[in-house]
Order: C-alpha cells, then structure tokens, then sequence
C-alpha cells in the first residue's frame, strides 16, 4: 500500500517552496505522481493597486509563476508532475478544489497563517477539502514543516470512525516512521471510553501491519484535552499528528469541535486528518 497520486495546494504564502519539496520527497519514496492545483483570482499580499482589471492580471500571473516553479522542483527531483489553476471566485473555487481532490491518494495543505489577508480563505479551503473531499489532508504548518521525512508520531485516538480512518489513511507514512505512540486522553476518572477499550486493538492491528507503535493513556483532569496532546507533542518530540477531523457544515455551528479547531489553529507540527 503506497500514495500513488499526491495533490499539492500551492497558495499565495510564503511557504510554497519548502511544502514543494517536503511533497516531492514524499512522493519520490513513494512512488508517487504529484499535481499542483492553485487559484489564479488571489491577489498576492503587499499589492495595493485597486483598478480591477490590474488586479486580476496581477493574480493570473502569480498563478503562473506558481505553477512554473512547482513544475520546474518536480523537473529537478524528477518526479511525474501535473498542474491544474481554477478560475472561479473563491467560494466556487474553493468547492471546486474539494471536488478536484476526490481522486487522490493524499491532498496536502498549508495551515491558514493568521496575519494573511487570505487566511479566512485558506481556512475554508481546509475546512472544505476536509469535509467534501472524502481524502486524508495533510496539513502543514505555515511556519514550516520542521523534520520531514518524519521519524516520530503520534495518533490522537479516542475510537471514532473520523480517527480510524484517519489513522488507516496515513498507513503509507506510518510504515515509513521510526517510532509511533498512541495517545488516548481520558476525560473522567470512573467512566471507561469507548477510545480507551479500542486501543489495545489497534495497537495490534498496527503491529499486523509492520508498524512500531505503543500505547499511552492519560487523564486530562483540569487540562483541555488539547492542550493535553500538545503537551505530548512538546514532551515527547513528536514531529506528526494523527487524528480525526470532527464537525458538519451548518450555517448554526462552527465546522470544527474545540479540539480539532485548536489544534489546527496552534499547529506546530504537520497533522494528517481524515472526516
């Protein structure tokens, strides 16, 4: 089991360079096809000009120069490589890419950063790809990807069917890792979740697969349970994190649960999420 076909979601950020090679050095070990897909309506930040038809211009070129320098990486580390720019507004555009992202293996994205004037967009896009897309994302942060190939990581299990497909969906990366724990956070001391009966299991079925993993469990008390998994991130070096992306589109409801929106927001290392 391998990603054959990788998508790669080049934005107007500053971070396009290193998420390229970080996704070309994935593929080359995985015998994958990479392909670029990116907006050509974002007007780069820093541009002031107001007349319409320059800005548009101005975006339509910055897609391009994008994309050339995607194709021109892929070129140098000689891997397979495809591109696709979508024109339409960024509402459509945004839903355009979700459904460009069904037939992939893996689709990567970067973490919206805050202090972006696209960053309610790029969060959207996370958030939709998620959702719609049916794929695993790997989501980097826009600080950088710090140790990648990665060589530590960690599941935040608690047994739901968004972190069993999370954690089964990153099977091609997992088998590639050196050392993997499972983390189950438990939020009250009597009652027994359904996370914690399920561990054991999967520790075993990962252990089927050739996968190094070990299982630790831990009682939140006080702590918001994600701060209590940053913490083991922090504590333990960990450079990947897997787990379930949780939340429905409603127009009365955020998208995402507290735990899966802060961790999205304070991300510190990649995170590889499926819904």
């Amino acid at each position: 089991m391998s990603y054959r076909d990788i998508l790669l979601y080049l934005d107007d950020g500053k971070s396009n360079h290193e998420r390229t090679t970080t996704v070309l050095q994935m593929a080359a070990s995985q015998g994958a096809r990479v392909t670029a897909v990116t907006l050509n309506t974002i007007v780069p930040p820093g541009i002031r000009v107001k007349d319409p038809t320059v800005r548009s211009v101005m975006a339509k070129e910055a897609a391009e120069e994008r994309i050339a320098a995607f194709i021109a990486l892929a070129k140098e580390y000689k891997i397979e490589s495809d591109s696709r720019t979508i024109s339409e507004k960024t509402a459509v555009a945004v839903k355009k890419v979700a459904q460009f992202a069904r037939n992939f293996d893996l689709v990567v994205l970067r973490q919206a950063n805050p202090a972006s004037p696209h960053a309610s967009m790029q969060q959207e896009l996370g958030e939709q790809v998620l959702l719609l897309s049916g794929r695993p994302v790997f989501f980097m942060p826009y600080i950088g990807a710090h140790r990648v190939p990665c060589r530590k990581a960690m599941i935040a299990y608690d047994g739901t069917p968004s972190v069993t497909r999370a954690v089964h969906d990153a099977l091609p990366i997992l088998k590639e890792i050196d050392e993997i724990s499972i983390l189950v956070v438990r939020t009250e001391v009597k009652k027994v979740a359904k996370g914690e009966v399920l561990a054991d299991h999967l520790v075993e079925h990962l252990q089927h697969h050739g996968v190094n993993v070990s299982l630790k469990r831990v009682y939140a008390g006080t702590s918001d349970v994600a701060v209590v998994i940053e913490n083991a991130i922090a504590e333990n070096d960990i450079d990947l994190l897997v787990m379930g992306g949780y939340g429905t589109p409603s127009l009365q409801q955020k998208i995402f649960g507290g735990v899966t929106k802060t961790l999205l927001s304070s991300m510190l290392v990649p995170v590889i999420m499926s819904h």
